[in-house]
């Protein structure tokens, strides 16, 4: 391994725009390995836009591989294949997104065809869908590394809640869509872990003899997150995040209903904001009350975030990882947030965040730091300090990156 080894990287999802959590992993993944390896992505594009897909992808990597997508090749196509994805989702417990990325787009045969594995030395898995495939590069001696995202059937518990389904339902649903998951991950050589419970949790499942765990936490450009903390007045309240989601669209009301009454007892003319893109009619409404902003897309976000007195965060569900947070936390805005927010990022209380364990103690304790200037400059220069610690790109990406090298090394140094 003289030369810089060579990776394929097969992902459904582009490492551009940038906007969202998954694309931003996938972006820092690609530029992180280019420092080491040879990096070749592998995607889908819809017919006739593959040029343009290769072009946007070209800055990210060393060689692009543009698969035409053959579920969008036509109307009929699509509808086929989205018949064949709720029927694949019936009779397995999977998602239509198993079906689509893994049966369609990355089937076994169709990458068996588009790549020779000879030319490859690891390939890397974005997400478990195409499970499957990892056969292919594993019969010829190429490992194949498995980026879970997260667990995504904790991630589905919590969205069949949140949607109502009968507990007796959901608990079954997840039950089936849980055990394919887990077994996915024994087709892997290698399994990442995005927190360091759910590490803790893949270590304590059965794996591939000898497969290897890596940690790789989401980290955050500490440059275009500079610490830059300006709390104004009126006194402003943040919630942050892509208010599309279910999941922050809930959180959003939650800082609206739980935690802002409080704050609003002792400061009346506090500001909230919630600041993401994509904001349901039912979130504009809240700004009936002119003392409640509802931002939608914000180009120079960080700008806006930076004059929060504090940014909370109220989630439900231990599972993932809250980027959203640590990019606040990076321009030295304390944080209010539930401890399921920050399950198992290595965040305590006091390290930049105050932590609550219902919606109660949270509006208090963001009740307390509006009022508490010498703590809320204390949370902010320890929330910055914790993020250069722990979740700058080179602490989590270029440490992986580097991990993975020398597992490379170690795995042919065995095998001669």
């Amino acid at each position: 391994m003289s030369e810089r080894p060579r990776m394929l990287v097969l992902s459904h999802v582009h490492p551009f725009p940038g906007a969202s959590g998954q694309q931003q992993r996938v972006r820092y993944t690609l530029e992180a390995a280019r420092s080491l390896f040879h990096v070749t992505f592998l995607t889908p594009a819809p017919p006739g836009q593959e040029d343009k897909v290769r072009a946007q992808i070209a800055p990210f990597v060393d060689a692009a591989l543009v698969l035409p997508s053959l579920y969008s090749r036509t109307s009929a196509s699509r509808w086929r294949h989205r018949a064949g994805g709720v029927v694949h989702a019936l009779a397995t417990g999977e998602k239509r997104t198993n079906y689509d990325v893994g049966t369609v787009e990355f089937a076994p045969s169709r990458i068996a065809a588009a790549v020779r594995t000879a030319d490859f030395d690891i390939a890397i898995f974005e997400y478990w869908y195409a499970a499957r495939t990892a056969s292919v590069f594993r019969s010829g001696s190429v490992p194949a590394v498995l980026d879970m995202h997260n667990i995504l059937w904790r991630a589905l518990d919590r969205q069949l809640e949140g949607a109502g389904m009968p507990p007796s339902l959901r608990r079954l649903a997840v039950a089936r869509y849980r055990r394919r998951e887990e077994e996915s991950w024994g087709a892997f050589d290698g399994v990442v872990a995005i927190n360091r419970e759910e590490e803790r949790y893949v270590l304590g499942r059965r794996l591939r003899p000898r497969a290897r765990v890596f940690y790789a936490p989401m980290g955050v450009d500490v440059d275009r997150w500079p610490w830059k903390w300006s709390p104004v007045r009126p006194v402003r309240i943040g919630f942050y995040g892509g208010l599309g989601s279910a999941e922050n669209e809930e959180g959003a009301f939650r800082s609206h209903r739980s935690v802002m009454p409080q704050v609003w007892r002792h400061f009346p003319d506090a500001e909230l904001w919630l600041v993401g893109s994509h904001p349901s009619a039912r979130l504009k409404a809240l700004t009936a009350d002119p003392r409640i902003r509802v931002t939608g897309f914000v180009r120079d976000v960080a700008e806006v975030l930076s004059t929060m007195t504090c940014v909370v965060c109220p989630w439900s569900g231990t599972y993932g990882f809250r980027s959203r947070v640590v990019e606040v936390m990076s321009l030295g805005v304390p944080v209010v947030a539930s401890r399921d927010a920050l399950w198992g990022m290595e965040i305590e209380h006091g390290d930049g965040v105050l932590l609550a364990d219902d919606d109660e103690t949270l509006a208090r304790l963001a009740a307390g730091l509006v009022s508490d200037e010498a703590l809320a400059r204390t949370l902010s220069g320890e929330a910055r300090a914790v993020v250069e610690r722990l979740y700058t790109v080179e602490a989590t990406y270029g440490r992986w990156m580097r991990e993975v090298c020398e597992w490379l090394r170690e795995r042919r140094a065995g095998a001669a």
